[in-house]
């Protein structure tokens, strides 16, 4: 007894057992025969595979045409490695077609897919992101750095590339642009970071000549360590100007303000450690009767005052009538001096005085 199978196929001129199929023959099936039922259904599943295994998949991918050369790579090398990989053919559309798409076929859907799949994501990090930046023209220096030193150290750190606006040009931003998103928009905000920190504040101080020494320091030893401690620059007038302000700048607002009140109380305390050390003299009003009482017996009271508060005490000459008494000393030691005075005469005579001589 002799078994006949039919086998339906796609599209396939294959031979089959017995003789041939001719070319061009529209729904006549493949039969396979055979004396063994059994042999002739495995012969039938293995054709079968064959011809499920021959039917390709095919995947195709928009893409703009500018990246078409990612997916094709140096050389070819990219493409190459895609259909090797996954066991697949990549048709790349012709240059300056329009709106055809790139196709992915094989044998194994999976394969396919994965192949598709792996362009799609080649093409997606080729696309690339921009970010612009405002930045002063006077600030772009601190970008570029010394040499070009810290724009390549942000193009390497990540992965983009810096276009800063030639010298003069006007209302151009700075640009940032790279195939990865998230490190386009890091290297951005580094470059903010870096030109917000150099926006320099300024703090004017107005100061006595007479005083910018104590700024200054001996050597330049103060000027120095307030430059170095607040990270600031300490510009001082020169000799001889008029009405010229001392000034702070810094990139950090809060250290030159810290910066500037260092130097205010520098000299705050270099003015009244002056006006202690600079003798003065003041006159205070006592009765001309009392003067005596001021002298005391040879003299004792007067050079008792003088030398325990270290002033010089000048009364009227005896046959001038003058009420007036002059104390000259430095400035505590004067205004101690007059309290005294007044005290002694108060303690004396009895009599009020009034505490404003």
């Amino acid at each position: 007894m002799t078994f006949f199978l039919s086998v339906h196929y796609v599209d396939a001129t294959i031979a089959y057992i017995g003789g041939k199929q001719k070319k061009g023959s529209k729904d006549q099936p493949l039969r396979v025969v055979g004396l063994d039922k059994g042999l002739v259904q495995d012969a039938a599943d293995h054709i079968k595979a064959l011809v499920q295994k021959a039917v390709t998949t095919t995947v195709t991918i928009k893409a703009p045409n500018n990246m078409l050369g990612v997916v094709v790579g140096p050389g070819g090398s990219t493409i190459k490695e895609i259909q090797e990989k996954y066991k697949v053919r990549v048709f790349v559309p012709q240059k300056g077609s329009k709106d055809q798409p790139l196709r992915v076929e094989g044998l194994d859907k999976g394969l396919v897919h994965d192949a598709a799949d792996h362009i799609k994501a080649l093409v997606q990090k080729a696309v690339t992101t921009t970010v612009t930046i405002t930045a002063p023209i006077n600030m772009l220096g601190v970008v570029v750095g010394p040499g070009g030193s810290t724009i390549k150290e942000i193009q390497e750190k990540y992965k983009v590339r810096v276009f800063v606006p030639q010298k003069g040009s006007k209302d151009q931003p700075l640009r940032v642009v790279g195939l990865d998103k998230g490190l386009v928009h890091d290297a951005a905000d580094h470059i903010k970071a870096l030109v917000q920190k150099a926006v320099t504040t300024t703090v004017t101080i107005t100061a006595p000549n007479n005083m910018l020494g104590v700024v200054v320091g001996p050597g330049g030893s103060t000027i120095k360590e307030i430059q170095e401690k607040y990270k600031v620059r300490v510009f001082v007038p020169q000799k001889g100007s008029k009405d010229q302000p001392l000034r702070v700048v810094g990139p950090d607002k809060g250290l030159v303000q810290d910066a500037a009140d260092h130097i205010e109380s520098l000299m705050a305390y270099e003015k009244e450690r002056r006006r202690l050390s600079t003798p003065v003299s003041q006159t205070v009003f006592i009765p001309k009767a009392h003067h005596g009482l001021i002298i005391g017996r040879q003299g004792q009271n007067i050079r008792y005052l003088s030398l325990t508060r270290r002033i010089t005490i000048v009364l009227p000459p005896k046959n001038v009538i003058s009420d007036e008494v002059t104390v000259t000393g430095l400035p505590d030691q004067v205004d101690q001096g007059v309290r005294d005075l007044v005290n002694l005469v108060k303690s004396s005579t009895h009599i009020c005085y009034n505490s404003d001589f």
